[in-house]
Order: structure tokens, then sequence, then C-alpha cells
């Protein structure tokens, strides 16, 4: 089996505080609010313990639809500064095993905090379905571009609190 490695930085400006933006992402059961369904992710399960914390563990894709779901967990929680999860993904088609890493930066500045997204997929398949890779990686690629826009449009339709 080959293995490869594939990352990169996404960034968005969003005009809400680390602390809100933080207690978005880390309510899992609740992404619902504000990251319709896709083609690769429809909810997030089966989260526990919950309140979400470094260890939750959680069901997400499409649970309940064999081989469209995955088991995660948090690996860092350091409000309202970072958040971690890892996860492994099985993509039958390619016989392509995915770990998933993903951290979130939230850095204030001045009325706006720039949320950082690092993705980091360690991929292993066999040499021959090689090809396929740049496919699975831009299904990765357009999900996370969804999510960090769908979260900006959540956080800055909210009523801001007063000062």
């Amino acid at each position: 089996m080959a293995r490869s490695q594939w990352h990169k930085f996404y960034a968005v400006d969003v005009a809400a505080p680390p602390a809100v933006l933080f207690s978005v992402l880390a309510d899992l059961p609740n992404y619902g609010q504000w990251l319709p369904g896709s083609d690769d992710f429809g909810h997030t399960t089966d989260v526990e313990p919950y309140p979400v914390r470094c260890g939750s563990r959680y069901h997400d894709g499409k649970p309940g639809v064999a081989g469209k779901d995955w088991w995660g967990s948090v690996t860092g929680f350091q409000p309202p500064g970072s958040l971690d999860f890892h996860h492994t993904i099985s993509v039958p088609r390619a016989r392509a095993t995915i770990d998933v890493h993903i951290h979130y930066s939230l850095e204030a500045r001045d009325e706006i905090t720039r949320v950082t997204r690092w993705l980091v997929l360690d991929i292993t398949m066999p040499a021959p379905a090689r090809p396929l890779r740049p496919l699975i990686t831009a299904r990765f690629d357009q999900e996370n571009l969804r999510t960090l826009a769908a979260l900006k449009a959540y956080a800055q339709a909210q009523p801001s609190e007063p000062g």
C-alpha cells in the first residue's frame, strides 16, 4: 500500500469573537444549525461525552448510511483559541484509508477573528489507485471551503452582544 500526505491551510475572517466561534465549532451535535448537509456530510451524532471536550468521540459523515460514516474524536480543546479533530475515513472504491486531522486556530484581530483551519490527510491506498488521489483531495478541499463559508455566514448573521 502506498502512503502519502496532503495538507492545506484555509482561512477566513469573521466578524465575531473567538469565544462565539469556538462555541459553534465545538457544539458537534448542532452543526445542522449552521452547516447544511452535502454529498459528503450529513450530521454528527453520538457525541460522548457532551458537552464536547478533549477526548469526546462522535459519529460523523452520514451516520446510518453504510460506508458513508466514520467515527472521530476531539484531540485538542483549548477555548477560545484552538480545537482539534481526528477521524479515519474508508474509501472502499479506491481501497483507501484516510486519516483526517483538522486543527482550528481562532485569533482575534480588532473586530474580527481570523479562523484558520489546517487539514492534514494521511492517505493509504494501493499504488494502482493513486490516480484517484486528486479526486479525493478535491472533495476534501471543496468540503473545507464550504464549511468555513457556512461558519462565517452563520456567525455574522447572529445578533451581536451589547458591549
